[in-house]
């Protein structure tokens, strides 16, 4: 479904009043919703006026009914095109040929698009500019060039499209209406800025045409950035992963060293602390029997062999029953005990003396 403008670009009105251009212009349909008149122009351009209809066919028919004459006075009608169709300039240039660029790829399926521009108008030319890669396409109206504009969204997103205003496509098109007040003005202006306008409009399109291909190349650079930034993301996740298993391997070697000799330790701590505790039992016991024993011996009874046997097996008799705790409290039994067995050895002497004695009374006898 075509899309078609209710708005009209009329120019060539400065010798024209408003009211009878309105009035003009309603007999073609519906009636005007808008109606600007701009006169106050600084260049040297005609006044012009910008015109809203409520219906497209008003606009259709004064299109076909070219040209427009009022009172002696040609006036030029066109299409007006939003801003966000074209620039400034395609606005206000009336031309009949563009040209058909493919913004992704250099292929340009050509059929379908025949197909396509040639519902907004009579095709003079299709061709295929292989040194550009683009499409030339001509029409025989100005107006089938602005309908295509108007429908520029159906076409899809990698095709693009620019209207041809070099200088040569300009002088085939009177896309302006004169004044009879400005044309006897002097044109030494116009001729002095009329090459340098041309230059101006062409490098103007040279230079669009390589803002499209910077763009393209732009994008692309884009998208292998879009896509080198995910494979790095994967290779530094994959490395982190690395680093982390080889952590966790290394402190788990660590870890099972560390409880290989903390159970060696264990062990010989427990070894150890056995045979601590056993020497320290048995150690304690005779060192505090030997001490005693040679003590009381020396002193006490002089180193007498037959003594010495005596005390030796009773203190061996009694020595189970000592610790290593109770040493002082042993010693006072065992002094006890020794005094005791003095008294009693001396009892026993005595005893065999007087048995001694008796028998050698009986033998004199």
């Amino acid at each position: 479904m075509s899309i078609i403008s209710t708005e009209l670009f009329v120019d060539g009105i400065c010798e024209l009043d408003d009211r009878i251009i309105q009035s003009y212009l309603k007999q073609f349909g519906s009636r005007i919703t808008n109606y600007e008149s701009h006169r106050k122009r600084l260049t040297d351009s005609c006044c012009f006026a910008l015109i809203s209809f409520t219906s497209h066919h008003s606009v259709n028919t004064i299109l076909r009914r070219r040209p427009h004459i009022i009172n002696s006075s040609t006036i030029f009608v066109k299409r007006l095109l939003s801003s966000s169709v074209c620039s400034f300039i395609e606005r206000q240039l009336p031309v009949t040929s563009l040209f058909v660029y493919n913004k992704i790829s250099k292929q340009l399926n050509e059929r379908n698009l025949r197909n396509f521009f040639k519902t907004f108008g009579h095709i003079l030319k299709f061709e295929r500019d292989y040194i550009h890669d683009r499409l030339f396409i001509e029409y025989d109206d100005y107006d089938s060039v602005d309908k295509v504009f108007l429908n520029k969204d159906q076409l899809p997103d990698y095709i693009d499209i620019y209207k041809n205003i070099l200088p040569q496509a300009q002088d085939t098109a009177e896309y302006r209406g004169k004044c009879r007040l400005k044309q006897h003005a002097p044109k030494k202006t116009n001729e002095c800025y009329q090459g340098l306008l041309q230059k101006t409009i062409e490098d103007l399109g040279n230079c669009k045409a390589q803002l499209k291909n910077i763009e393209n190349d732009y994008n692309i650079l884009q998208i292998e950035h879009t896509t080198l930034k995910e494979k790095y993301d994967k290779l530094d996740q994959l490395f982190n992963n690395q680093n982390l298993c080889r952590s966790c391997n290394e402190h788990e070697v660590t870890i099972m060293k560390l409880q290989q000799t903390l159970s060696k330790l264990n062990e010989q701590y427990e070894t150890t602390k056995s045979q601590y505790q056993r020497l320290l039992s048995t150690k304690s016991k005779i060192d505090i029997l030997t001490q005693h024993n040679h003590y009381l011996l020396s002193t006490r009874l002089k180193n007498d062999e037959y003594y010495k046997s005596e005390v030796s097996e009773y203190y061996a008799s009694q020595s189970n029953l000592s610790t290593a705790n109770s040493c002082d409290i042993n010693i006072f039994h065992y002094l006890s005990d020794y005094y005791f067995m003095l008294f009693f050895i001396a009892l026993k002497q005595r005893r065999r003396i007087t048995y001694k004695y008796n028998i050698v009374k009986n033998d004199e006898d």
